[in-house]
């Protein structure tokens, strides 16, 4: 019986399909008026389902770059179709709709200037910062959405000449505002951010007999916790706590608050002996084995752990102020709390922001989006409509009485703002992250040892500085 692909792969093809068929409307291969190959055609050269094959053209249809014609096919659109309108071309996160409810906010700023169209711009999250780079280089995108992670792509690469100017916003926390500056210039403005926090169910806290937790719980505490709260019989299992391991948006935590550095020898090459290094990962290995589960077969992503939570099968959660969003049908009691800590109490920020394209023919109109975004009347709906944080100080510390699915402990956020922490806090890169993390799943699955794995990391990250010095 032949293996069917995996969800990932399936989202790699799928993603790729839709990303081949936009380039060649707008590139004019497929010229307007003008009919896209056949759903046969596009199943057998993607290798995707008929199924499929529709749900990727629905996602053009969403952009006004084709229209179904029944029993005819899919009829390439023609852009006289807006009128006099401005046609402005928007790329944001896929999850950006369940999150901040990006479309109702798109369609408030079209009814407030009605001479402007916006057409989202979906592209592979997982070539994000480099597509969008070909996309305004061509002058196919005009406002991008730029999370940390993607705007250190910029810099590190000499790319954010690509990238407007920005006006600072004072009403805007400024630590939001230093992430996306480089030697005094802003490139994008902040939108929305969330610190990594923990997540609880109080009513397996209550049952267990446990006090909640707060800012003094240390990761010893919390696996105290742990045993206390899970369960394991046949008929009756449940994880005390859960996240996805591999995610470079949560493991690096223990890195962090362990004082790790990458750091480089005499010779300019990296020297990954590291005390804080070996500790936090090992610590990380020990706190899963205090669970007879298998990380990798648990969960595919981020959102996976927000789903055991839902189903009770996790009693506390590594999670984002974004992710409690995925939580508004939660039929249980919960609250949040900081995450615990072992020497420094850090935790990793996640940031994103709004950026114009230099290479825009609608400048003008681009930079009336990003404003319109991180303007007052927006960030104070995000802040009634979703658990996300806004940027603007004003909006983010509203009290919304309304907000029936609000953790009574969401104001948190404020008070451990000196706790907010980057990655690149400690000297790493995205890339170099990426190849530490796809070496440590051999040591968290018992496969290697921790001295091993370290070597051959510092081998592939000295091989990488060597083809980069070479590039």
């Amino acid at each position: 019986m032949e293996n069917r692909p995996s969800r990932t792969t399936f989202r790699v093809r799928l993603e790729t399909m839709v990303q081949s068929l936009r380039e060649g409307i707008l590139t004019g291969k497929y010229a307007a008026g003008s009919y896209l190959p056949s759903e046969e055609v596009l199943g057998e050269q993607f290798q995707l389902s008929k199924k499929s094959v529709r749900k990727g053209l629905e996602i053009l249809v969403e952009e006004n770059l084709i229209v179904k014609k029944p029993k005819i096919g899919n009829m390439v659109n023609s852009p006289e179709d807006d009128g006099d309108k401005i046609t402005i071309r928007f790329a944001y996160y896929p999850n950006s709709d369940q999150e901040i409810n990006i479309s109702k906010r798109l369609a408030e700023f079209e009814k407030a200037y009605p001479h402007i169209r916006v057409k989202p711009l979906h592209i592979n999250i997982d070539h994000y910062p480099s597509q969008a780079i070909e996309f305004m280089n061509d002058q196919m995108l005009d406002v991008l959405m730029l999370n940390y992670q993607h705007f250190r792509y910029f810099q590190v690469n000499g790319s954010c000449s690509l990238l407007s100017v920005q006006a600072e916003d004072s009403r805007c926390y400024p630590f939001l505002n230093r992430a996306f500056t480089v030697e005094g210039q802003l490139y994008a403005k902040p939108f929305v951010f969330s610190p990594v926090i923990l997540c609880y169910n109080k009513a397996h806290f209550r049952e267990a007999g446990l006090q909640e937790p707060d800012s003094s719980w240390t990761w010893e505490e919390f696996g105290k916790a742990v045993n206390q709260l899970q369960k394991n019989t046949p008929s009756d299992k449940r994880m005390g706590f859960y996240f996805h391991l591999i995610s470079q948006n949560r493991w690096p935590l223990w890195l962090l608050q362990n004082g790790f550095s990458l750091k480089k020898d005499a010779n300019g090459r990296y020297n990954l002996q590291d005390e804080a290094f070996l500790r936090s990962i090992t610590a990380l290995k020990e706190l899963f084995a205090l669970q007879d589960i298998v990380p990798s077969f648990v969960s595919e992503n981020d959102y996976d752990t927000e789903k055991l939570f839902l189903e009770e099968k996790a009693s506390m959660i590594l999670t984002t102020y974004f992710s409690l969003n995925y939580l508004n049908s939660v039929p249980f009691e919960y609250d949040i709390s900081p995450v615990p800590f072992s020497g420094n109490p850090h935790t990793l920020l996640l940031n994103i922001g709004l950026a114009v394209s230099q290479q825009s023919n609608q400048k003008e109109a681009a930079q009336l989006l990003v404003d319109y975004l991180t303007g007052k009347a927006s960030q104070e709906m995000i802040r009634r409509e979703t658990l996300s944080i806004p940027s603007m100080k004003e909006a983010a510390e509203l009290d919304c009485p309304e907000h029936a699915t609000e953790p009574s402990r969401f104001r948190m956020f404020r008070e451990i703002i000196p706790s907010f922490r980057y990655y690149t806090d400690m000297n790493v890169e995205s890339n170099q992250l990426w190849l530490m993390t796809q070496q440590l799943k051999l040591f968290w699955s018992n496969m290697d040892t921790a001295e091993n794995v370290m070597q051959h990391i510092e081998l592939l990250l000295n091989q990488q500085q060597a083809e980069q010095s070479i590039e």
